[in-house]
């Protein structure tokens, strides 16, 4: 059974990864992506294909770790005997309360801080999801990896989350899946499923560019690292579409490269992304 989980999990990844190529417009991998899903799909028994389908029809995640005992995806604590099955992964084992498909992690990445308290009123656009002092406008990385090194280190020193190891090691994992560098020297790196807290993004410049997997190798400039909870996933997909737009024009990310320190990149950011991200 434990294969079954496994593909489950991998079939999951692929669906929002097709989802977010979409979002991205970046259709040179969606063929492949589509032809991934079918051929995993059909190796899956009849039943569990038909219950993982109605609850990615139901939910944004069909199949949630279980960490600490609890269900990530409806903070149910499972019962014992239950929690026990789950990681033995003798058999699928669905949470009592969401009935979404439970797998076994022994620790998640882990998210401490909120951009907001929670009795305080929202704040408007790019404020709900990240601060002036996640804004890197001078990245010292030559690499992808030391860029998202560099940018969850900053995250990690700033207290917006812990086990920066973690972060790392999955960000990297997640990029081996497809880039999500595009075109217009853009690039939205990120980690899903992370414990507590809310949706976080740094941002990250490098003028002179770096490789970071952008189509016909050219160039990434501007990097948007985000670490989505569970239960952020379509804000995930709607934040990264109207940043997206804010730099739709080539005149804003000059703007932007241009920008040498902290609170200016910020203000400038919140500007772009006024009517984007309201």
């Amino acid at each position: 059974m434990k294969h079954i989980i496994t593909a489950l999990i991998q079939l999951q990844d692929l669906n929002f990864t097709l989802q977010e190529q979409k979002a991205l417009t970046a259709e040179t991998h969606l063929e492949i992506l589509e032809k991934n899903i079918a051929a995993l799909s059909r190796d899956l028994p009849e039943d569990i294909r038909r219950t993982f389908t109605n609850l990615l029809n139901h939910y944004a995640t069909a199949v949630v770790p279980m960490s600490g005992g609890t269900c990530s995806g409806c903070g149910m604590s499972v019962p014992t005997i239950l929690a026990y099955e789950v990681q033995v992964g003798a058999k699928l084992i669905q949470c009592p309360r969401c009935t979404r498909i439970l797998f076994y992690r022994d620790a998640l990445p882990r998210q401490l801080k909120r951009i907001r308290a929670i009795n305080e009123k929202p704040s408007p656009g790019i404020a709900r999801f990240s601060s002036s002092r996640l804004m890197l406008p001078q990245l010292e990385a030559k690499t992808r990896d030391e860029a998202l090194e560099e940018m969850i280190n900053l995250m990690a020193a700033e207290g917006f989350v812990e086990k920066p190891e973690t972060l790392l090691a999955a960000a990297i994992s997640r990029e081996s899946v497809v880039p999500t560098a595009i075109e217009h020297g853009l690039a939205f790196p990120h980690v899903r499923g992370v414990e507590g807290g809310g949706l976080i993004f740094a941002a990250g410049l490098k003028k002179q560019g770096l490789q970071f997997g952008a189509p016909k190798n050219r160039l990434t400039k501007i990097i948007f690292f985000i670490v989505i909870p569970l239960a952020a996933s379509a804000f995930y997909l709607q934040l990264i579409a109207g940043l997206m737009e804010s730099l739709r024009e080539a005149d804003s990310r000059a703007k932007l490269l241009e920008c040498a320190a902290q609170d200016k990149m910020w203000k400038l950011l919140s500007q772009l992304t006024k009517k984007t991200i309201p």
